[in-house]
């Protein structure tokens, strides 16, 4: 049994969050993005098991569509794998994901590589992503917006030390 950040409920299906962020490297695109979160119910590392997802085994997507002649569609966010997702929590109100190593091939020579944030609010059910991710070569990227979680239809992160985290994890 560990003690470390979860998702409750299980990763399975996918979590999956819309929303509009606004993205820019030499031009400024306002994109809709889908984010997809995934990965295994961990139900059987806890006594008694419960529905969760340990952080550290969630992977992720992120899909772009939509912008100026379509061109959202034209900046890819490679998948972060397992293992490059870790999750800081600031209380039951929410806390910080991190995708850490995303690779984003952009439309302006250059692409960009680093690590995204984005802020869970778990009253609104939404995350936050407002940050810079280091260009390749040329300028850096940008990314600003808020998806909300669309399905489940609520959610829960929790990490030790909060009030809501379950004491056999």
């Amino acid at each position: 049994m560990a003690s470390a950040p979860y998702i409750e409920p299980a990763a399975t299906p996918a979590w999956v969050f819309e929303g509009e962020v606004d993205v820019s490297k030499g031009i400024n695109l306002t994109c809709n993005a889908t984010v997809t979160i995934s990965g295994p119910n961990d139900a059987a590392d806890t006594n008694p098991p419960f529905s969760h997802t340990d952080v550290s085994n969630l992977s992720a997507t992120i899909a772009l569509s939509g912008g100026t002649l379509g061109l959202c569609g034209s900046v890819n966010v490679a998948p972060i794998p397992a293992g490059d997702i870790s999750y800081t929590s600031s209380g039951s109100s929410g806390g910080t994901f991190t995708l850490h190593n995303v690779f984003v091939t952009t439309i302006t020579p250059g692409n960009c590589q680093g690590n995204i944030t984005a802020v869970w609010n778990e009253a609104a059910q939404t995350l936050s992503v407002s940050g810079i991710l280091p260009a390749v070569s040329g300028s850096d990227c940008t990314m600003d917006g808020l998806v909300d979680l669309i399905s489940p239809a609520s959610g829960n992160a929790s990490a030790p030390g909060d009030a809501d985290h379950n004491p056999n994890h």
